[in-house]
């Protein structure tokens, strides 16, 4: 049987006409709404750019602060100190880069233990463990983004005196009689300092104690000077060379693993050779600060990292200067011998670390002048009957607390991670 199929057309093309009205309508309210979406987008992507530029930005200021204590010893009830509010890029108007803000905690949350891999501390305003957590947050436009860091500061080895010889070994050997290894404090340019005295020798045992001040002839004895053992004795010779527990291998070892990762410059000494250098100075800074002859200035100090081989007969030397050096910061080798031949100024911490090693500051075998102010640690963790200090007439080895502040201060003993964006 036919069916009748007339006016059927007129509701067809009714519907077909109402589902491209429909397609139209979608289409139209996309390619309205398509630009505000792309806004949005671009908007949250420069809103974390702000808040990662606030985070640089208060990088420095942890970096210049004088401990991560000071930085948060004002914290209100929350644990938090503003370290920047609805602040600027530089150059900029809020329009133009948006604004940041950043505050700064110790690690007290439940939930810090996995941002630090360390337990969470107790005080809001006092920092022991070296650890803060930094949180920023940019806006931009209709977009606020929060980014999340921890702080890590990589603290000096203790330094209980001039010249410091943790290790295992001490055998030291001093020659002439107008040389200086004092533990009284100086400051960076020469003048008396205001710390207290240190010892002037250290060593890990009382054997080795003893074998340092064998080692000194009576007329040399007053060229070592610093705190004193017995009070009621003199301020030189065997009363300010001391067995002292504070400064210990463990703490160069764990104070060497992030140091070494994280110097500005990192250099690989082959054996037999080893590295020489002879022209270090401040001046390369000014030109190129990145220069490996820039190791640091007073305002920007460096780490630097020289990793030589291990040699059994105590024949490498990984790093040996001659010529013109001048630094400031913290200066490690590890794995072989410093030999210091030339004019010698640096202002920080000395480290010489590993197996089968020793320092020697050797400058009147050419008549030149050698100065450390900061503090030396030589760290035998082998055994072998060579030297692990020599010290010639020209080095004058003083304490400064002033210049160990200053290399404390480094950029690269400072380290960000944990970065994560976080829910506000």
């Amino acid at each position: 049987m036919l069916k009748n199929e007339r006016g059927m057309i007129l509701p067809i093309t009714l519907m077909i006409l109402l589902l491209l009205t429909t397609v139209a309508v979608a289409v139209g309210s996309l390619a309205t709404s398509e630009p505000q979406i792309a806004r949005n987008l671009a908007d949250a992507a420069r809103a974390r750019a702000v808040a990662e530029a606030g985070l640089e930005v208060a990088y420095l200021q942890v970096a210049n602060a004088a401990s991560f204590s000071s930085l948060i010893a004002s914290a209100n009830g929350s644990g938090e100190v503003a370290l920047a509010t609805n602040a600027t890029l530089p150059g900029l108007t809020a329009a133009q880069g948006g604004t940041y803000t950043v505050t700064v905690r110790n690690d007290t949350r439940n939930g810090d233990p996995v941002i630090t891999g360390v337990a969470k501390e107790t005080s809001i305003t006092a920092d022991a463990n070296n650890r803060l957590i930094l949180v920023a947050s940019g806006t931009f436009g209709n977009a606020t983004r929060q980014v999340q860091v921890m702080v890590k500061k990589n603290v000096l080895p203790p330094t209980p005196g001039a010249l410091n010889f943790p290790g295992n070994d001490a055998n030291t050997s001093f020659t002439d009689d107008s040389f200086q290894v004092s533990g009284n404090d100086y400051t960076m340019a020469g003048g008396t300092g205001t710390c207290a005295s240190v010892y002037g020798i250290t060593t890990g045992t009382t054997t080795n104690e003893t074998l340092v001040q064998s080692s000194l002839t009576t007329a040399q004895k007053d060229n070592v000077t610093g705190k004193k053992q017995v009070s009621s004795g003199t301020a030189n010779g065997d009363n300010t060379i001391a067995q002292e527990a504070t400064l210990t291998q463990a703490s160069i070892t764990t104070f060497l693993k992030d140091a070494a990762r994280n110097a500005d410059i990192s250099l690989y000494s082959p054996s037999p050779g080893g590295l020489s250098f002879d022209n270090v100075s401040t001046s390369n800074c000014t030109t190129n600060y990145a220069s490996q002859n820039c190791w640091g200035t007073a305002a920007k100090p460096k780490v630097v990292y020289v990793k030589g081989a291990p040699d059994p007969t105590s024949a490498f030397t990984a790093l040996t200067l001659n010529g013109n050096i001048t630094g400031y910061g913290v200066l490690i080798v590890e794995d072989g011998d410093l030999k210091v031949l030339g004019n010698f100024n640096w202002y920080g911490l000395v480290i010489v670390t590993g197996q089968w090693v020793g320092v020697g500051f050797m400058g009147s075998l050419n008549g030149t002048d050698q100065y450390v102010y900061g503090s030396v640690i030589s760290n035998e963790t082998s055994t072998d009957p060579l030297y692990e200090g020599v010290v010639y007439a020209d080095a004058k080895l003083r304490y400064s607390c002033q210049a160990l502040t200053n290399a404390a201060g480094s950029r690269k003993l400072l380290t960000m991670s944990s970065w994560t964006e976080v829910s506000q």
